[in-house]
């Protein structure tokens, strides 16, 4: 008998406020999202940053990659590369609002099933730059015309951060344009 109740109990909870989640804690923390199915992810901080990170384009392109989620915190305006980013790439994009997230994760590139990878988060860019030793005046640039030389710093170093600065071309030459280099000293 004290099973019966027990059980109708649990029906009656679970009709008033729904079946118990599993990992809800983990699932509030990544927009929603079973850690495990999670192949790359931003903080608020990253995502309203001058630029995009390559590493979540390469997690747009990963095989395994369903859906691109984006908090509703964050404006759309700062989200917007990474939304066209998506799209480009025939990627699922969605916004999620409930008050019950928590952290810091602002976006996430996930799978519907789980993913083997090493580094779900991704460095800021100021450190991935530095550790990669590229020059600070080119570092607090992101967008900024970079001279030959600049560009060809960055090539070297960190190819994959040229979609986020231009090269200088004959026109800035001509114009008086200076790079950021030139404007440091």
């Amino acid at each position: 008998m004290s099973d019966n109740k027990s059980k109708l109990e649990e029906r009656i909870i679970a009709g008033l406020y729904g079946q118990p989640e599993l990992k809800k804690g983990e699932k509030n923390r990544f927009l929603g999202e079973y850690k495990e199915r999670v192949i790359k992810y931003l903080t608020y901080q990253q995502v309203v940053e001058v630029g995009t990170y390559p590493e979540i384009l390469s997690a747009i392109r990963h095989s395994a990659a369903k859906k691109l989620i984006i908090d509703r915190k964050v404006n759309l305006k700062s989200a917007h590369d990474y939304i066209k980013l998506a799209r480009d790439n025939n990627l699922q994009f969605k916004r999620i609002s409930s008050p019950e997230l928590v952290g810091d994760i602002a976006l996430v590139v996930v799978s519907d099933q789980a993913v083997e990878v090493k580094n779900r988060g991704v460095l800021s860019r100021e450190e991935q730059l530095q550790q990669k030793g590229i020059s600070d005046y080119i570092i607090r640039n992101v967008g900024a015309r970079l001279c030959a030389q600049c560009w060809s710093e960055l090539a070297r170093k960190a190819p994959e951060e040229l979609i986020n600065y231009q090269k200088s071309g004959w026109l800035d030459q001509i114009t008086g344009h200076k790079c950021v280099c030139e404007e440091g000293d």
